[in-house]
């Protein structure tokens, strides 16, 4: 008898395990708790911080910035490589191993053929995913008239377009994750706006041989912004041999007649690139550079609104660049050059028709109002 009840439960405790196993699932719904960020979530769900970026582009709609994530908020977690498991809203375990003997896929995976067939359903369909920041200003910033001047122009060019379809921007603050990985790995399909360097000089760098660019948008003069009284001056390049010079990541000069970073560290000053226009007026007042590189409008914006353009002065008897601004794709991207092109008919077609100018005016009106 009691042989019989051991057997009884042994069998029990089999027919649970197995339905147990049956019922595991792989991804499903993951929600952020306090201290998470995408990579802590990455590497507790996938042991591989580094599929962060599967997180994000999954959940592009509901994440404002990769380095800003709400607690409380409910991620879909795809199934890669059987994992993660025991999510709420999961595949079936069987169906993921099922799938993988069948060659179907059920899940989402991150392979370059699948980024290559979302790419290709995208320009029949066709949502065009635009990136940009609020760092930017007056081009791109959301408090500004028609979120600054170059999202209203490129809102405007691919609205005109008949071959760019549907589009969505997204706001991204932190302009290090722009490029790579948002561009070069699919997560958006145009990102804006962007200095083109000198390929002449530097065809080998991976600016120029990983992307696209469209034409310039609009060009305006870069300058070195100094502290009053402090001495500094920049009238030949003699002047940059040794000069702290402060350009925020994505802003550096690299234009038309350009001396851009390549230019400032040849002929020896020595960059400093922080994350924001704020932080280097920030070293400007503080004494720990000597001088800022930035377009004339966003400096004078910046400086204005941190209460310290009294305290600065333009260098703008000797420019360091007239600088263009540009729309890019990574090539990667199989539309990539198709997007940019169609980007360009659009936008020539605006300066044709005086649109172009009419959309400048009102915003350099407003600009300078501001000023």
């Amino acid at each position: 008898m009691k042989k019989r009840a051991l057997a009884l439960a042994a069998t029990l405790w089999t027919a649970s395990m197995g339905a147990a196993l049956a019922e595991e699932t792989c991804g499903g719904v993951y929600k952020v708790r306090s201290g998470d960020s995408l990579s802590l979530i990455a590497d507790y769900l996938y042991k591989d911080v580094s599929q962060w970026t599967v997180i994000y582009r999954n959940n592009i709609s509901k994440i404002s910035s990769p380095d800003s994530i709400r607690v409380g908020h409910e991620y879909r977690i795809p199934c890669i490589d059987g994992m993660p498991l025991g999510l709420e809203g999961g595949t079936p375990l069987d169906s993921v191993k099922l799938a993988a003997v069948t060659g179907t896929t059920p899940v989402t995976t991150d392979k370059p053929e699948d980024r290559q067939r979302a790419a290709q359903r995208r320009s029949q369909d066709i949502e065009l995913k635009l990136l940009a920041g609020d760092d930017f200003r007056p081009f791109t910033n959301r408090l500004q008239l028609n979120s600054g001047l170059i999202t209203d122009l490129v809102n405007r060019v691919v609205v005109a377009s008949d071959d760019l379809g549907k589009h969505k921007f997204y706001w991204v603050n932190d302009r290090s994750v722009h490029l790579d990985p948002m561009l070069s790995e699919g997560m958006v399909d145009l990102a804006f706006p962007w200095r083109k360097p000198d390929c002449d000089v530097a065809g080998n760098t991976r600016l120029c041989t990983d992307f696209v660019y469209s034409e310039p948008m609009f060009e305006m003069l870069v300058v070195l912004f100094t502290k009053k009284g402090s001495g500094v001056t920049y009238r030949s390049e003699a002047d940059l041999d040794g000069m702290r010079v402060c350009a925020p990541l994505g802003h550096q000069a690299a234009g038309r007649n350009g001396q851009g970073a390549d230019f400032l560290t040849r002929v020896g000053a020595r960059l400093q690139m922080p994350q924001t226009a704020e932080d280097c007026f920030s070293r400007l007042i503080a004494g720990t550079t000597d001088a800022v590189a930035m377009n004339e409008f966003t400096g004078r914006i910046v400086s204005k609104d941190m209460g310290v353009s009294s305290q600065v002065e333009l260098q703008l008897s000797r420019p360091l660049a007239i600088e263009g601004l540009h729309a890019v794709a990574h090539k990667s991207n199989p539309q990539a050059n198709q997007i940019i092109s169609s980007f360009n008919r659009s936008l020539g077609e605006m300066r044709e028709s005086g649109q172009y100018l009419s959309v400048i005016d009102k915003h350099m009106s407003s600009i300078w109002a501001g000023l």
